[in-house]
């Protein structure tokens, strides 16, 4: 690509994402709801940030503000990160397989392509978890006043991490190596475990406020 996605507009984006081309996908778009969470979480600590009614908080809504700045960057690059991953994989798969030789060679290319590809989602699984954290103090911590927002965020973060279960599935499977596909796949598993279950329990925490 001559351009990064951050450097789109979200109409570009949309644009992109809804033509006959095969980035961005599915990939991108799951980091791209990271980031919008993780944005809520930054939202919410800014409106917190300074104000009297939460003094005591006031060391922790920095220490929150801090680290959104860090995911901020971090699960923008991956929209593009998914993107070129996938590149090398589409080409791999082009490549010839007439000869024995040349079944071997793709074969290989293929494997470390499809271990590449699956890192992009592991990671943002990993990420998520990490972002996840800042919405569950900002529960009890943020402003009442953007209560929904943490609500918002979380349920946003729970589809991200459920999309990135996916794009680690479709990319494991095909890799020869168990050992490699157990411990990915066990990871995988306990992460999404994870933060669906206190994704659900900060939304109907949240709700339940609004009762």
């Amino acid at each position: 690509m001559d351009r990064k996605y951050f450097e789109f507009s979200l109409e570009e984006f949309a644009q992109d994402l809804g033509s006959k081309k095969s980035m961005p996908g599915g990939g991108s778009v799951a980091a791209y709801a990271l980031n919008l969470a993780n944005g809520l979480a930054s939202m919410v600590a800014n409106f917190t940030d300074g104000k009297k009614k939460y003094a005591a908080y006031q060391a922790d809504i920095k220490e929150i503000l801090a680290r959104c700045q860090d995911y901020h960057r971090e699960s923008m690059d991956m929209v593009d990160r998914d993107a070129e991953a996938f590149l090398p994989l589409a080409e791999a798969y082009k490549l010839p397989s007439d000869t024995e030789q040349e079944k071997k060679y793709k074969h290989q290319e293929m494997q470390a392509c499809l271990r590449g590809a699956a890192s992009v989602p592991m990671d943002l699984l990993r990420l998520s978890s990490k972002v996840l954290d800042l919405h569950e103090d900002l529960l009890e911590k943020g402003s009442v006043m953007l209560l929904s927002d943490v609500g918002v965020g979380v349920a946003i973060l729970r589809s991200a991490a459920l999309s990135a279960r996916l794009n680690v599935m479709i990319n494991i499977k095909d890799i020869d190596d168990q050992a490699y596909v157990e411990l990915i796949s066990q990871e995988m598993e306990d992460l999404v475990a994870d933060i669906v279950r206190r994704s659900d329990y900060v939304y109907e925490e949240v709700f339940r406020r609004f009762k």
